[in-house]
C-alpha cells in the first residue's frame, strides 16, 4: 500500500495536478463514453459490437488550447449483433446468461478539442466469458460453448446455410466464411447451435453442395444463425435465420439497383474538421483474456509532429450507425447537446493528411499539441459516482 501511495504521488508530481478525476456521472462523460464505444464497433472488423454497461472511472487531462484528454475505463457486455451489422449498438440485444454471456473492460483515450470536437485517439478491450461451471450451476441443461473448428461446429453450419439456399429466393447462392460460435447441449435433447457470416458464392445456380468462398480476404456480406435439434438424420429439426448487411443485386431491374448503391455512397461521404499534429495512435487490440495487472509507472508522451497542418479533410465511410443515427434523428441529438459533437475519425484513426492542400504554408510548426500518457491511468477514483450504475442486469 505504500508503494502505491508512493507511485502515485510521483506520479501527480510529473504531471503537476493536471490529471483529475472526473465523476462518472458528468453528462459530457456519459456522451463521450457513448461515443467511445460507437468508435469502437466502427473499427472492429471480427467478432460482435460491444455494448457500454458502465463507466469505472474517469481521469482528464486538460491542456489548455490543445482541449483535453479523457481517459474513459468502461466495462462492456458482448451483444449479439456482429460488428457488420447495420443496427446500432443501442438496439442490439445482449448476450444473455444461458448462452455465456462475455463481459470486458475497454480503456479508451479520447481527444476533446476546445472546438467542442471529440477523436478516439486508443482503446485496449479485454474480454472474459464466463466459466462453464458458473453456468451449469445456474443452468445444467443450458448449452456449452465448442470450438469454431469442431466438427459439430462445420457440419452444423453447412446444413443450417444448405436450408436457407433452398428456401431463398434471392438470385445467389451463399456459402459460409467464418463461424464466430457455437455451442452443443445434451439434455433434455441433443441440440447443437451456430452463429456465423456467410460469402456469396461465384456462380449463381443452387447447388446441394456449398461453394468455396471466391475472395476470402472480401467482407462478409451476412450474418447467420442456425441450429439443429435431434441426433436421427431423418427427424432432425433445423432452423436458421440470416441477416443480409447490404442489398442483394435484383436481377429482374438492375439498372435501379445500381442507382441505388450510387446513392447510398453519395449519402455516407462526410466531411469534418481534422485536428493538426495528432500523433499516430499505437494498434488498437482486442484480448479474449484476462487482464493483467500493470505497474502503475506512467510518462506523458508528448505528440510527435510528423504530420502536416490540415484543416479539413473528406472522409468517405459506410457507418451504418451513423447513418441510421442521421436518418432517425434519436441518437444525433442526444450526442449534439452539450459541449460535445459528433466528429467521425478515419478509419484507421491515423489521421492522414489530405492529398489536396488547400495553401502552403512555411510555417509548419504546430501551435498546440496534445500529450498522450504511455500507460492507461489506473488510479481509483475518489468520487462515490464511479464505478457508474450498471445499464444492464446480469446474473
Amino acid at each position: 500500500m505504500l508503494i502505491w501511495i508512493i507511485l502515485t504521488t510521483n506520479l501527480l508530481c510529473v504531471l503537476g495536478t493536471n490529471l483529475m478525476h472526473i465523476p462518472c456521472d458528468d453528462k459530457v462523460v456519459e456522451k463521450l463514453s457513448r461515443l467511445a464505444t460507437t468508435y469502437i464497433n466502427e473499427d472492429r472488423q471480427t467478432g460482435y459490437k460491444f455494448a457500454l454497461n458502465r463507466i469505472s472511472n474517469v481521469q482528464a487531462h486538460p491542456q489548455g488550447p490543445a482541449g483535453k484528454v479523457y481517459y474513459l475505463d468502461l466495462d462492456v457486455l458482448e451483444t449479439k449483433c456482429h460488428v457488420f451489422s447495420p443496427k446500432s449498438w443501442k438496439k442490439c440485444a445482449i448476450r444473455p446468461f444461458m448462452e455465456t454471456q462475455i463481459s470486458g473492460n475497454c480503456n479508451t483515450t479520447i481527444l476533446h478539442t476546445t472546438e467542442g470536437f471529440s477523436y478516439l485517439y486508443t482503446y485496449d478491450c479485454t474480454l472474459v466469458p464466463d466459466p462453464p461451471e458458473k453456468l451449469q450451476l445456474t443452468c445444467p441443461d443450458c448449452p456449452l460453448l465448442l470450438p469454431v473448428d469442431s466438427e459439430s461446429a462445420i457440419s452444423t453450419a453447412r446444413m443450417t446455410l444448405l436450408k436457407y439456399n433452398r428456401q431463398s429466393t434471392l438470385p445467389v447462392s451463399f456459402t459460409v466464411d467464418t463461424i464466430t460460435r457455437a455451442s452443443h447441449q445434451r439434455s433434455p435433447v441433443s441440440a447443437s447451435f451456430v452463429e456465423y457470416t456467410i460469402q456469396e458464392c461465384p456462380s449463381a445456380p443452387f447447388s446441394e453442395v456449398l461453394c468455396e468462398p471466391g475472395h476470402k480476404e472480401k467482407e462478409p456480406v451476412g450474418f447467420c444463425v442456425g441450429s439443429v435439434i435431434g441426433t436421427d438424420h431423418s427427424q432432425q429439426d433445423v432452423k436458421v435465420s440470416c441477416e443480409l448487411f447490404r442489398p442483394q443485386v435484383n436481377v429482374v431491374n438492375p439498372t435501379q439497383h445500381k442507382q441505388m448503391l450510387t446513392t447510398l455512397s453519395k449519402t455516407s461521404t462526410h466531411e469534418i474538421p481534422i485536428p493538426p499534429h495528432i500523433p499516430a495512435p499505437p494498434v488498437q487490440d482486442v484480448k479474449l483474456e484476462t487482464p493483467q495487472p500493470a505497474d502503475p509507472v506512467y510518462q506523458a508522451v508528448p505528440a510527435e509532429p510528423r504530420l502536416q497542418q490540415v484543416s479539413r479533410a473528406t472522409l468517405t465511410t459506410s457507418s451504418s450507425e451513423s447513418n441510421e443515427s442521421a436518418e432517425t434523428g434519436s441518437d444525433s441529438s442526444e450526442e449534439m447537446e452539450g459541449s460535445v459533437r459528433i466528429a467521425k475519425p478515419p478509419l484507421n484513426f491515423r489521421y492522414v493528411q489530405h492529398r489536396q492542400r488547400r495553401q502552403t504554408t512555411t510555417d509548419t510548426t504546430p501551435l498546440h499539441l496534445p500529450t498522450f500518457m504511455s500507460v492507461f491511468p489506473s488510479i481509483p477514483s475518489p468520487f462515490r459516482s464511479c464505478p457508474g450504475v450498471s445499464r444492464y442486469t446480469t446474473v
